[in-house]
């Protein structure tokens, strides 16, 4: 009998899955490094760009600051893109809090068994 470890499922699992979503509906998908689209090093974090809609996420990773991304969102919403962050389910209130009054949504995300769920967009 093999015992094959458990998938940890990340902020990456989750830009991935989002990724495969958009290219089913869009056809062209980027997902990059956020300090890549953002042009800063040092961010933890996936952004999925799906450019024909207007259409950037961000994807932070478990430690980056959320506070560190209102002006970042507010960067990309003044270039045209329309700005979702998405977090794990448990760092919603968290995301609300630091985000607040900045020209984003906000989306859940969390494992049910080996799939990615999605909750609705809200406003911080």
């Amino acid at each position: 009998m093999v015992l094959t470890a458990p998938e940890i499922i990340t902020h990456q699992t989750a830009a991935t899955v989002a990724t495969s979503i958009h290219m089913h509906y869009d056809g062209e998908v980027v997902e990059t490094p956020l300090g890549s689209f953002i042009g800063i090093e040092g961010l933890d974090g996936v952004a999925v760009l799906a450019p024909n809609r207007g259409i950037v996420e961000f994807f932070p990773g478990d430690r980056q600051p959320l506070s560190t991304l209102g002006p970042i969102a507010t960067s990309a919403a003044a270039s045209g893109w329309q700005v979702a962050v998405l977090v794990p389910a448990e760092r919603m209130g968290d995301a609300h809090s630091s985000l607040r009054g900045f020209p984003l949504r906000l989306q859940s995300w969390w494992a049910d068994g080996d799939r990615i769920c999605f909750g609705g967009p809200e406003v911080p």
